[in-house]
């Protein structure tokens, strides 16, 4: 979906340690500046140059992916006895809300400051295959080292709310290669195998003994080669973890390889997709002209597990009649 380029806008909020540029167009973070231990500022998300990139955008930079991120297998679900049905745009299956999600809407500017921003969308019933009219806002703010990003949802039928954003981060720079000897420990004991089409059925399986443990610090490139079905059907690392739920304690932590700056990021959502940008391609020509290549950014997406709605044994993402969704999500740099 296109639009008239004089119809986008552009926010800056910022304290002395980062500084985020945000669009109106998908409520995308465009650039998230910070400045290390070094005193260095650098742009620490992967992302286009030209905002008409966005519009095609297939590896969702920097993405606020609403109404329901990730995989719905087989482009359908039932809620209430009802089967709804979505757009197939991955393989047979719904990846991200399909063909035309929020991330690919112009949203609705409500108010701003120094170090904060905040939009709103409206959704009818039935719009992309979801039930219920439905009312959104998305708040951007600045503390100090904090990033934090709110979503809310009311509707007026039970609905699915699983939002996430899906920036690629690379803490030596956005521009400076692989990430392959970033330090990463995802506070979870279990994930949540997939089979060869990314799609969850409801094993959970414990990391210890795999070459999915990020219990403690590990390099992201240290096993990611491993003759190991996930990663062999994944290309590396696409995989959701359930997170051991202290929303206290760090879902994850992402160190640069010259441990100038750390990552912790916080959330409300039960669980965490590690993808460490497998099918990133020279194509994918970013700020500055820059050609990223596999593996050049890491995303870690807060959420509820992939496939959750027609699974049993996740926990559902459903939004009941009339009540507010809320979920929140923390990027910590230190």
């Amino acid at each position: 979906m296109r639009y008239d380029l004089n119809d986008i806008k552009y926010y800056t909020i910022q304290s002395q340690k980062i500084k985020a540029r945000i669009t109106n167009y998908g409520c995308t973070l465009l650039n998230l500046f910070v400045t290390d231990s070094n005193g260095n500022e650098k742009d620490v998300v992967l992302g286009y140059e030209n905002i008409e990139d966005y519009f095609n955008n297939p590896p969702c930079f920097g993405s606020c992916v609403l109404p329901c991120a990730n995989r719905i297998a087989n482009a359908k679900f039932t809620l209430n006895g009802k089967e709804y049905t979505l757009d197939k745009n991955d393989g047979e299956n719904d990846l991200h809300s399909g063909n035309e999600p929020l991330h690919k809407r112009l949203w609705e500017f409500k108010s701003s400051d120094d170090y904060s921003v905040t939009f709103s969308i409206s959704s009818k019933n039935g719009d992309m295959g979801f039930p219920g009219n439905r009312d959104y806002t998305l708040t951007y703010k600045i503390h100090d080292n904090r990033l934090c990003i709110e979503y809310t949802c009311v509707s007026d039928a039970d609905t699915l709310f699983n939002p996430t954003n899906h920036s690629y981060f690379n803490l030596l720079g956005h521009d400076s290669g692989e990430i392959y000897n970033h330090e990463l420990t995802i506070n979870a004991s279990t994930f949540t195998p997939s089979d060869e089409h990314s799609i969850c059925h409801g094993d959970i399986t414990d990391v210890k003994g795999t070459p999915m443990d990020f219990t403690t610090p590990t390099k992201i490139g240290e096993r990611i080669n491993e003759e190991y079905d996930q990663l062999i059907w994944g290309n590396g690392y696409d995989h959701n973890y359930i997170l051991n739920g202290n929303s206290s304690i760090p879902a994850a932590t992402l160190t640069a390889p010259d441990n100038s700056l750390t990552l912790n990021i916080y959330t409300t959502a039960p669980c965490l997709q590690l993808y460490s940008g497998n099918y990133l391609s020279s194509n994918d020509i970013g700020k500055d002209g820059h050609h990223y290549s596999p593996r050049s950014g890491v995303a870690l997406e807060t959420q509820f597990a992939p496939n959750a709605i027609n699974v049993d044994r996740f926990i559902k993402p459903i939004l009941n009649k009339g009540e507010q969704g809320y979920s929140c999500s923390i990027y910590e740099f230190i």
